[in-house]
């Protein structure tokens, strides 16, 4: 599978799941006009937003949908996510007591020379689906933040400070080809390659598999993006999104 080919079964995907009825496909990302369409009163998403190449394509509720409208037509399609146009963006979110959440998706580069694992000097261990709750025989889940495995995990590595898990890399099963990724090293066992390891080890069974795995992830957040880039990922898409402003403080 080439790199445009992965790109592109993320794009019907994404299509098929947010802008089904919408009178949209695939190929409006691939185009040179922005795209905005009017949500129906039964979508749960206040506004969305989202580019993988050229154009972002936007759905709106009808309180804010000309105003969108207005907005993507007066920019390039990633320029929508410009420090200015997003404070554009969240202050007209706010009028509507809306709050803005943003992340950048990452795809494996199929051009990538796939390396061998590193060796960390830790144990590490494969879970398949029928093992996932095993897991917790060997962690503090108290100790977790984003990987806490669970019946729809596909697959998961572990890896082992005696019968201590220190860090877990796990994927979901979006569809039969898209699985999403999650990694997390425990703060103590950081800086010492585990989180490049898990997702090197991962990213190498699913691609074997047919599978294309991919990640998403805060902008800010460098050290897992730095970790992705070394395990051969490329940014391949930017994504805004509306939440409720009073959920976004409690979040604070």
């Amino acid at each position: 599978m080439t790199n445009v080919q992965a790109r592109y079964a993320f794009m019907q995907y994404y299509v098929e799941k947010e802008y089904s009825g919408y009178g949209c496909h695939a190929d409006d990302f691939l185009s040179n006009v922005n795209k905005a369409v009017l949500a129906d009163d039964a979508d749960e998403d206040f506004y969305g937003m989202m580019c993988f190449k050229n154009a972002v394509l936007v759905k709106a509720k009808k309180e804010i949908f000309q105003w969108s409208k207005r907005f993507v037509s007066q920019h390039v399609g990633f320029r929508c996510f410009d420090f200015q146009q997003a404070a554009a963006l969240c202050q007209e979110l706010l009028k509507h007591s809306y709050s803005m959440q943003g992340c950048q998706g990452l795809l494996p580069d199929m051009t990538w020379q796939r390396r061998s694992v590193p060796d960390t000097g830790f144990t590490m261990r494969v879970f398949q689906p029928n093992e996932t709750m095993q897991i917790y025989n060997y962690l503090d889940k108290d100790e977790w933040h984003m990987c806490h495995p669970s019946g729809n995990t596909a697959l998961t590595i572990a890896a082992f400070d005696g019968d201590r898990i220190v860090g877990m890399s796990s994927a979901g099963k979006w569809t039969e080809i898209l699985w999403p990724l999650d990694a997390e090293v425990l703060p103590a066992y950081r800086n010492n390659g585990i989180a490049a390891a898990l997702t090197t080890e991962i990213t190498n069974m699913l691609l074997d598999k047919g599978v294309i795995p991919f990640a998403t992830g805060a902008w800010s957040n460098n050290a897992s993006r730095t970790t992705l880039f070394k395990c051969g990922y490329y940014p391949a898409w930017s994504a805004m999104g509306s939440c409720d402003s009073e959920w976004a403080l409690r979040m604070l």
